[in-house]
This record gives structure tokens, sequence and C-alpha cells, in this order.
């Protein structure tokens, strides 16, 4: 009760004395910072490293993009391993989208040049024809690169050439004359490779060039070769890219749109 009657108490003397906080003494402060500051120390020491570390990858990127220049320039590209290939590739694209077609195309046709050039003179040295084996799996050896060509932008027209190219080395690399059957099935089997190849790469520069692509031409100038190669006993020569071509892009479908089976190589 307020008036101090029967039943009230005085309760201020029972009241728990809440504790006042303390301002920490500066020694145990002090002390706490002395036994932290080896630990900062080490952090801000592995942040300089990190520092450190990026400009030296960036100094090492910069060396490896004159490297790829460098190679470039010598038209060594397509010897490099593939995983090196697709940073050249990607790092040129990123500049001028059809550049790296541009420049692995000159490089592969100047290479391809070369070796047929040195095969025909070593046929010379020889007096004689390599074998067709042996003049064949000289020019396959270009596949993997004109297949990564024509995954580039503006690639398959350049492939679309280069396959063609493989195939004429072949056709000029002489003793069709001989009739020997081994060497005719050799080379339906060269042609054969050259086939499957070029089917992707057809398709390619329908998907990228679509009606501005003079296919009949081209069709026409596979024809022709096929026609002379028929003469001695070679044939089919790309008859499935012969079939995506006059079809639009799309392997198996005439014209009417009627199934065709594939061909075999005999």
């Amino acid at each position: 009760m307020a008036n101090g009657g029967y039943g009230s108490f005085d309760t201020s003397g029972n009241q728990a004395q809440e504790p006042k906080l303390q301002k920490a003494p500066d020694l145990l402060m002090q002390a706490f910072n002395q036994a932290l500051r080896p630990y900062t120390d080490r952090v801000d020491a592995l942040e300089n490293e990190i520092a450190d570390l990026r400009a030296y990858i960036d100094q090492l990127e910069k060396g490896r993009d004159e490297v790829h220049a460098w190679i470039d320039k010598r038209g060594l590209r397509p010897d490099v391993p593939p995983s090196i290939a697709q940073q050249m590739d990607a790092s040129a694209a990123q500049s001028n989208p059809t550049h790296a077609a541009q420049t692995l195309n000159a490089q592969l046709d100047r290479k391809i040049t070369i070796v047929n050039f040195d095969l025909h003179r070593l046929q010379d040295d020889l007096n004689d024809s390599l074998p067709t084996p042996s003049f064949s799996a000289c020019m396959l050896k270009f596949l993997p690169d004109i297949s990564r060509l024509s995954a580039l932008p503006s690639g398959p027209r350049y492939a679309f050439d280069l396959l063609l190219k493989l195939g004429g080395n072949l056709n000029s690399h002489g003793g069709l004359e001989n009739g020997d059957e081994e060497d005719l099935q050799e080379r339906r089997a060269f042609y054969g490779r050259l086939d499957d190849a070029m089917v992707d790469i057809v398709r390619g520069r329908f998907r990228e060039e679509g009606d501005s692509w003079g296919v009949q031409r081209e069709i026409k100038r596979i024809e022709k070769t096929g026609a002379y190669l028929r003469n001695w006993g070679v044939e089919p020569y790309f008859p499935r890219t012969l079939e995506v071509m006059r079809s639009g892009g799309h392997l198996g479908q005439t014209n009417e749109g009627a199934p065709v089976s594939p061909p075999t190589y005999g």
C-alpha cells in the first residue's frame, strides 16, 4: 500500500544492484592487440602476395599473346596442341570474328601446298610414283585442322576448298594408268574419308551463306572431277556431299523429300 500499512514492505533494499560496465584497462587492450598483430600482419602479407601474383599472371598472359602472334606470322599454328589452338582462335575472334578463319586457312593452304610439292619432288628424285597409301596418309593428316577451321566463323567456305584441294592433290599424284586394284581401293577409301568430312562442312556453308552460295557451280566442279576418275575405275566421288548439296543441306533427302540410302565404297 502507498501509506505503508499492513502488508506493505520496503523492497528498495532487496533490489539487485546492476553491475556497471567498466572500460577495459589499457594494458589489457594492448596485450590483445599485440597477440593479434602476427595474424593481421600475415593477412596483409598474403594480400600483397596475391596482388603480386595477379600482376605476374597478367604479365604471363601478355607474353602468351605475343607468342601466339609470333606463331601466327610464321604459319606454325596448325602444329600447336589443340588446347592452345582453341585459345588462339578465341582470342583472334574477339578482335575480328573472321580473322581466325582467314589466318588458319592461309596457313593450312600453304602447308598443304608445301607438303604436296615435297611429295612430288620426292617422286621425281626416285623416278617412280610413291605408293598411294603413303601419299594419302600425308594428305589425311590435315583433316583435324580442316575440321577445326570449319567450326570457326566463315570457316566452312575455306574448309570446303581445302578438302577439294586434298582430293586434287591425290588426283595429280599419278598412278591411275596402272589399273592396280589395291591402288584403286586405297583411292576410294581416301575419297570416302574426304566425303565424310565434307558433309558437315557443306551443312555449315548452307547455315552461314544460305542462298548466296553458288552451290550449282560447286556441284558441277565436283561432278567434272568425278567423271574423270570414273574413267579410271575410281567411284563414287563425294557422293554424300553431292546429295547434301543438291538437297540444300539435308543429308539423306532428295529435292522431293524421298529418303535415299547412303552409298557404299567398294
